[in-house]
């Protein structure tokens, strides 16, 4: 009798145990699965090309005046050039790395203030009952509004961003850490941890945030596109980056003037925010199908 194929198995002791696929085999299995993540991480990754390699990219000097004004496409300027004769696609990829950049590091300093603060409010009762009446007085107000307080107090300087949108994802995030610690800290390990002795801190950074990671990574997942609209909307606005320096929002805005006329001052930058928002968006819903473990068992 000929032999069949069979998943390879290791024998012990008379039993077939099988042998776990490989990494590769399993990055594709998930690749099958999630087509839609798959395609969030190719443009994802190309935004990431832009944000590093976008001074390497850039044909010209983004803030460089030139003779042609308001000139469309073509080999010298591949998306044309604005109304003071600045090459498009430099600054849409100038643009880009403002925007993505702005967004990302004002995203991970609230994530990681807000992650800390909502361990500390669960873990201290005493601080839980001040700071969640801090965070629910903030959160009453719109989160824009509360955004726009600080830039108008303190100027659209890129250092100023980071830090007032980081100050604005920080209270929700808050919230759902302190959520999710709450849950946590009903586990019996956390009680061991306190009988033999450790200490709040070790706590906190050794049990706490190891199990409410999964929980706060997928919420910076899906947050990322939301802080960059919001970036995008304030530079719209014009209280983002101060000029010259391109910003997408801002170039948006830019454009108003000259919708009917030149078009490839609004398509570009738009099409960018557009497929950043996209692609981070559907990496960020694909991640949270395979870290959240009640989307697994939907």
């Amino acid at each position: 009798m000929s032999a069949t194929a069979a998943t390879p198995a290791t024998f012990l002791e008379g039993v077939a145990v099988p042998v776990r696929p490989g990494v590769w085999r399993r990055l594709g299995r998930t690749a099958r699965a999630q087509p839609v993540g798959v395609f969030g991480l190719f443009l994802t990754l190309l935004l990431l090309v832009i944000v590093v390699f976008g001074p390497y990219i850039q044909t010209h000097d983004p803030n460089s005046f030139g003779p042609d004004l308001l000139a469309g496409p073509s080999s010298e300027h591949w998306f044309g050039t604005d109304v003071q004769g600045r090459d498009l696609f430099s600054r849409t990829m100038e643009g880009g790395r403002i925007t993505v950049s702005i967004a990302f590091l004002a995203l991970a300093l609230g994530t990681a203030a807000g992650t800390i603060l909502g361990m500390i409010s669960a873990y201290l009762r005493w601080v839980d009952l001040v700071l969640q009446r801090v965070v629910d007085a903030v959160m009453a107000l719109p989160g824009l509004f509360l955004i726009l307080i600080f830039l108008v107090a303190f100027g659209g300087d890129y250092k100023v961003l980071i830090v007032v949108i980081g100050i604005g994802v920080t209270f929700p995030l808050t919230r759902i850490a302190r959520g999710a610690a709450l849950s946590t800290l009903t586990n019996p390990y956390i009680e061991a941890a306190e009988v033999s002795g450790a200490t709040g801190v070790r706590i906190l950074f050794r049990h706490l945030l190891p199990n409410i990671a999964p929980t706060i990574g997928v919420v910076f997942a899906v947050g990322v596109g939301n802080v960059m609209l919001t970036t995008g909307s304030l530079g719209f606005l014009g209280l983002g980056v101060d000029p010259p320096q391109a910003e997408w929002g801002r170039m948006i805005a830019d454009s108003r003037a000259f919708i009917l006329s030149s078009q490839h001052l609004f398509i570009f930058p738009a099409i960018g925010l557009a497929i950043a928002v996209l692609g981070v968006n559907l990496l960020g819903d694909s991640l949270r199908d395979l870290w959240d473990p009640r989307m697994r068992g939907a």
